[in-house]
């Protein structure tokens, strides 16, 4: 009688049946965790976006604008650099204000940056 040698698998073959389900899982890990990376980027940046327009739209509320800078930490975690110059303008009403706020990433390069002129009314 003949033996049959198909009738299961053999250890290598078990074993590169491992290995090629491994490599397959390690790529699907990348793709989502490398998914979740970038939509806990983009969540970082629109948190900022809107605690820098808000920080952005209360300056000169409290009292005049005066030019200098200043910097801080948001609560989240990231880090902001305001500064405030004056500009020349023809207003008779009031002084101009060139207001630059960049939310800084870890490495101190700007995340993002917003830009505005203000008039200070209570400045003449």
């Amino acid at each position: 009688m003949r033996r049959r040698h198909d009738d299961g698998f053999t250890v290598v073959e078990v074993l590169v049946a491992f290995a090629i389900v491994t490599v397959v899982l390690a790529a699907l890990y990348q793709a989502v965790a490398g998914a979740y990376r970038s939509y806990a980027r983009v969540q970082v940046r629109e948190q900022t976006l809107a605690l820098a327009r808000a920080h952005l739209e209360a300056v000169g509320i409290e009292g005049p604008l005066q030019g200098g800078g200043s910097a801080g930490t948001y609560a989240t975690g990231v880090a902001w650099r305001l500064t405030v110059e004056p500009v020349e303008t023809a207003s008779y009403r009031g002084r101009a204000f060139r207001i630059l706020l960049e939310a800084l990433d870890h490495g101190d390069q700007p995340l993002l940056r917003l830009e505005t002129l203000k008039l200070d009314l209570r400045a003449n």
